[in-house]
């Protein structure tokens, strides 16, 4: 089937430029080897509502729907380390979480300072972890600490559990 040339419209005469398959006028098919199907509308079958007795069943796992390995929770995973940025330069530092409380200094500027409480609270900006199912080093992002994420690697659910 060759594509429309370019020229004249068949129907209402106008010019179209070429690799077009209907007429920006008419709306007419130009290549005279196309016809225009019809689509089947599928015929229209309900789903069942689930009742709330059925969903909390489901939901806590007593249930045979939905009970697949991303619907269960995953294990709770401490951070084993933060991504702050640093107070005098403002550059991204990755601090494991023995020294989350101690006095550490910025590799970039040298200015020492303590990821205290306070600091913690406002500075964090993702945690890290190893996923417990593949071992991988996963970086979560504060907005979705203390919830259910899947592994980038694995897809294996885990919450990254983490408190300033």
């Amino acid at each position: 089937m060759p594509a429309w040339p370019g020229g004249e419209c068949p129907d209402c005469g106008d010019y179209m430029p070429p690799n077009l398959i209907t007429c920006q006028t008419c709306r007419a098919l130009l290549n005279p080897e196309l016809e225009i199907g019809l689509v089947q509308i599928p015929e229209f079958i309900p789903l069942k509502e689930i009742s709330p007795e059925e969903l909390a069943r489901t939901e806590s796992g007593s249930g045979d729907a939905g009970t697949s390995d991303t619907a269960r929770p995953g294990p709770v995973v401490p951070p084993r380390g933060f991504f702050v940025r640093c107070p005098g330069c403002r550059q991204e530092l990755k601090i494991p979480e023995q020294f989350a409380h101690a006095r550490v200094q910025c590799k970039h500027c040298n200015v020492p300072f303590v990821l205290d409480q306070t600091m913690r609270r406002q500075q964090v900006e993702a945690c890290y972890a190893n996923c417990p199912h593949c071992s991988q080093r996963l970086r979560v992002s504060v907005k979705f600490v203390n919830k259910q994420v899947a592994c980038n690697f694995c897809g294996g659910a885990l919450m990254l559990r983490y408190e300033p």
